[in-house]
């Protein structure tokens, strides 16, 4: 059974991305969502074996509400010897979950669109061929916990992680969006923050790279 706790703020943003990522995994587990405030209503009696934490519009450098809770959802299954995959906003929160937010800072210039990241030979990339992934942040993972190792990088630096012998990854970019959807982001965002418009950048040289996020998030619910 897989978890998914979605840190997407908006309401009617946060709906689609269930269902988008629904459409995306292929895996005879269940999969649950689960929102901030109501992850143990949503796991009690439950038997999981993988969590999903997602990205969002919040900074993970600042307190949030759910900042507690989701740390004890960690617990959880980092205790238990349980898969966890961090995204974007979750791959900030885990790395700072290991050593403190002192580990993450808010970057010199934002990350919208398409970029080029160079991934290392790991089971979670198995196929992955493009190299080529959506980002979404302004804030970013400057420092790994000691017992991680760098599986993913970039000219902006660290773009994923493994917890050393487990399947605990964190990866910055979104193999959880394909481009309509990443659009749609974008085009949402940036009408309230125009810097966004301004930072989006599109290194796709042509070829449709969607299929590589699928792979990775398959790769990783069926772990």
């Amino acid at each position: 059974m897989v978890l998914v706790y979605n840190c997407v703020s908006e309401p009617e943003a946060a709906v689609r991305y269930e269902k988008n990522l629904l459409k995306k995994i292929d895996t005879d587990k269940e999969i649950v969502f689960t929102t901030p405030g109501n992850a143990e209503t949503d796991m009690k009696g439950k038997d999981f074996t993988h969590l999903i934490i997602s990205g969002s519009a919040a900074s993970a450098i600042e307190n949030n509400t759910w900042d507690g809770e989701l740390s004890s959802v960690i617990d959880d299954f980092f205790e238990s010897n349980k898969a966890i995959l961090g995204i974007c906003y979750g791959h900030q929160f885990l790395a700072a979950w290991f050593i403190g937010k002192s580990c993450l800072s808010v970057m010199d210039k934002l990350e919208y669109g398409w970029y080029p990241v160079e991934i290392k030979p790991n089971p979670l990339f198995k196929d992955v061929s493009s190299g080529i992934f959506c980002h979404i942040h302004g804030d970013s993972v400057t420092k790994l916990p000691e017992n991680c190792e760098l599986i993913a990088e970039s000219d902006s630096g660290i773009q994923g992680f493994q917890y050393k012998g487990r399947n605990i990854f964190g990866v910055q970019f979104h193999p959880d969006y394909n481009f309509e959807e990443a659009k749609e982001v974008f085009e949402r965002r940036s009408a309230s923050t125009p810097s966004i418009k301004k930072a989006y950048t599109n290194k796709i040289p042509g070829e449709n790279t969607d299929r590589d996020g699928v792979r990775i998030l398959n790769n990783f619910v069926n772990m």
